[in-house]
């Protein structure tokens, strides 16, 4: 998905997440009012923050770039 698209989805209320493994686990995310990448959460290790993200998008509001 490319920025442009982003903004489209954040705009329709939707948060946007990603994994990332650097410079530790976390999960960064973009939603309303936060439109660069910012951490929401840092972990661990990578198999917590993997089942927190599998947590999130239980959420119908909440989707995986």
């Amino acid at each position: 998905m490319n920025a442009t698209s982003q903004l489209k989805v954040i705009a329709a209320g939707f948060t946007i997440i990603r994994a990332d493994d650097h410079p530790a686990p976390r999960i960064k995310h973009k939603q309303q009012g936060i439109f660069e990448w910012k951490t929401l959460e840092k972990f661990l290790t990578k198999a917590a923050r993997d089942r927190r993200m599998a947590e999130l998008l239980n959420d119908p509001m909440v989707i995986e770039d």
